[in-house]
């Protein structure tokens, strides 16, 4: 697991959530915060007020199970927390008697259902007491407006809810906590303190009302409030308590229930189609508990791959987090992944090893998302055949063609044939094959077009054409050509597939062209960046063959000479992977000299780095190993392991300020352990 105290900084906790249902991250302080429950991905909640996990041992001196707090006088209960993630799980632990809670949520192969509840589950288990008292906390964040806040006592403990929310407020929902028959409930009372001096100091700081835990303190009942909020200083909470004996682990449930369309996501939530409730939601939880957390624990020990470094296991493991942090899942079962939820948040972007890498646990744990998704994209295809570069900027209907647009991208053409033949190979589904077929030619044909100066490859026109947006390349590009050899490959495999002999002879004479002319891009030791403006100084280009992990991939012959995809790897390895101590910026000069074109590429992307990592440990290059660790643990000291950027300067290792948060590619560490886990899921069948 990886590990942090809370002494440490860290800018994200695990998320927890299920698919599409928004996510809630218990941090290292104990604190829950970023929540993006309520349709809010791009708007995310700072911090729960309220949220608290008290221990009262018999036997032992009472704390808090966090390392912050906001009280005039409980202050002191606060104690040193050791924090461990493992998503979809997090543990903390702290205290003389050394309490552990786990909270986690359920994510599922195969099963959509369970794994998009919009729910997580707390276990909390005190090991050094023989008894004591265990109490969960929230406050009431239903409404925008705060006024109309109200909870209510249900069976097992609180729903919180706002009677004034109106139909087109994001936040009009509720949430439920319970327990099995918790020894007490506070239904509800004022999170804010309401005393003379204690309000005056509440003016300059925020101070939390003591009065509830004084009386779990004393042994002694609390009287709840009644109605609804009527002042902004009014922000109900409540709390829920239940005693332990030795070793009894106690569970709980908090889950939520927001699904009312609004103007950024006019969409209901597909988990709608199964609960009407948070109370729905979290009795089903309580009551499958231990299954639902038994049947997470199973992919994490048997779908990844064994031989694999422990270290480079969980990071395969916890880069699955965007499940949580960056789905989108509609009433209809429409599925996709924000690029960036917050800062760039396009749902479904591909090309740019974008999608194409993040939905890597997609496409093997839940290939029937992954094929709403390619629908979708299906059918936003342009009538001249371009693929867009995404759904939509907070939609799932508004299709871009690109963050430079108006210039069509010469990489999602062939990112979209890819992927539907990686969806293939995955399900055998010859009948979306056949669906998909007129599509994928057309996509094909758009792309063939591409090449303007008849040498059986596409040009790029200078204008930041390519996932690399920020980079004006012209001339034929070895990324592209790469990616076009793969979908060349790839289109004469749908081709024979489906007993079109034509099609299939015809991508055979494109692709021995094709592979001729990017032979001649080889210089020797690599394939050469691009050939016209700018001048790169024949600096060494991370992403020229990146055709090559679809190979690996999709299971199909190389995009060109063993020999030469060796001795690029080789290079890449020696240059860029020199050229900074903290990553593998995307491009580098075996001179030293300086890359003057843009940071983007002095940069890494993370994903790339991972994706050619995997590559090269396939070709038992395990030197690469050391590139993929360098990357990673440099996310893990900067607190950035359940949010990675989409790029790392070379200079510093830190990303931008704000930066392209929780990215959709953080997932390409699933293509260390891909074709392993391809293998067993096929012998499970």
């Amino acid at each position: 697991m990886v590990t942090y105290t809370s002494d440490q900084g860290i800018g994200s906790g695990v998320p927890l959530g299920g698919i599409g249902a928004g996510k809630i991250e218990i941090d290292n302080k104990g604190k829950m915060v970023n929540l993006t429950i309520a349709n809010n991905w791009t708007f995310p909640i700072k911090e729960m007020l309220g949220f608290h996990i008290f221990i009262k041992p018999d036997d032992s001196e009472p704390f808090f199970l966090q390392k912050e707090l906001r009280f005039l006088s409980l202050n002191k209960l606060a104690t040193n927390l050791t924090y461990e993630g493992k998503y979809p799980f997090v543990r903390i632990s702290g205290g003389k008697v050394n309490a552990v809670m786990e909270a986690f949520s359920p994510i599922i192969p195969s099963d959509v259902l369970d794994s998009s509840l919009p729910s997580i589950g707390i276990s909390i288990k005190v090991k050094g007491s023989s008894s004591g008292t265990i109490a969960v906390s929230i406050s009431n964040i239903c409404g925008l407006n705060k006024i109309g806040r109200y909870n209510e006592r249900v069976k097992g403990g609180i729903r919180t809810k706002n009677s004034r929310s109106n139909e087109y407020d994001p936040y009009n929902g509720e949430m439920s906590l319970i327990s099995l028959s918790p020894s007490k409930i506070i239904t509800q009372y004022n999170f804010h303190v309401n005393r003379g001096l204690e309000k005056t100091l509440n003016l300059h700081r925020l101070i939390e009302n003591e009065a509830p835990w004084d009386a779990l303190l004393n042994d002694k009942d609390y009287p709840s409030d009644d109605g609804e909020s009527q002042g902004s200083y009014y922000l109900p909470a409540g709390l829920i308590s239940n005693r332990y004996d030795k070793g009894e682990e106690l569970k709980f449930v908090l889950s939520w229930y927001f699904n009312k369309p609004w103007v950024y996501y006019p969409y209901r939530h597909y988990y709608a189609n199964y609960f009407s409730s948070s109370l729905e939601v979290a009795n089903y939880f309580l009551d499958n508990f231990d299954i639902l957390r038994k049947k997470t624990f199973e992919w994490q020990e048997n779908l990844i791959d064994p031989s694999l470094p422990e270290w480079l296991k969980d990071a395969v493991i916890n880069s699955t987090y965007i499940l949580s942090s960056s789905t989108w899942l509609d009433e209809k079962g429409r599925f996709s992944i924000y690029e960036a939820p917050e800062i760039g948040p396009m749902l479904g972007t591909i090309g740019g090893v974008v999608y194409e890498t993040g939905s890597l646990p997609i496409i093997l744990m839940f290939p029937e998302l992954e094929k709403s998704f390619l629908k979708m994209i299906s059918l936003s295809i342009r009538e001249d055949g371009y693929v867009p570069h995404d759904l939509g900027t907070y939609s799932l209907d508004s299709p871009s063609d690109g963050t430079t647009a108006p210039p069509k991208w010469k990489d999602t053409n062939t990112t979209f044939i890819l992927l539907v033949y990686r969806y293939y190979i995955r399900t055998k589904d010859k009948d979306f094959l056949m669906e998909m077929y007129p599509t994928v030619l057309k996509a094909m044909e758009w792309i063939i077009k591409q090449d303007k100066d008849n040498d059986g490859l596409p040009d790029l026109d200078g204008s930041c054409d390519t996932g690399y947006d920020c980079v004006p390349m012209e001339g034929t590009s070895s990324y592209t050509s790469s990616l076009y050899i793969a979908s060349l490959i790839s289109m004469i495999e749908i081709s024979q597939i489906l007993g079109d002999s034509k099609n299939s002879e015809r991508m055979r004479l494109l692709l021995q062209k094709a592979k001729d002319s990017f032979n001649r891009l080889f210089d020797g030791k690599k394939f050469i960046a691009w050939t016209g403006k700018p001048q790169h100084n024949n600096a060494s280009f991370a992403a020229q063959i990146f055709g090559e992990w679809w190979s690996l991939i999709l299971g199909i012959e190389d995009i060109t000479d063993k020999d030469k995809i060796i001795s690029s790897l080789d290079t890449i390895y020696r240059v860029n992977g020199n050229s900074s101590k903290y990553c593998t910026p995307n491009m580098a000069r075996e001179d030293g000299g300086p890359v003057d074109i843009d940071s983007q590429l002095t940069s890494s992307w993370p994903r790339l780095v991972f994706s050619l990592s995997a590559l090269a440990y396939s070709l038992g290059k395990k030197e690469w190993l050391s590139l993929a660790k360098k990357e990673w643990d440099n996310l893990v000291n900067q607190g950035l392991t359940w949010n990675h950027p989409s790029i790392i300067h070379g200079e510093d290792g830190k990303p931008d300020k704000p930066f392209l948060d929780h990215y959709a590619g953080s997932a390409a560490l699933w293509s260390f352990t891909y074709k392993y886990t391809l293998e067993h899921l096929s012998d499970k069948k």
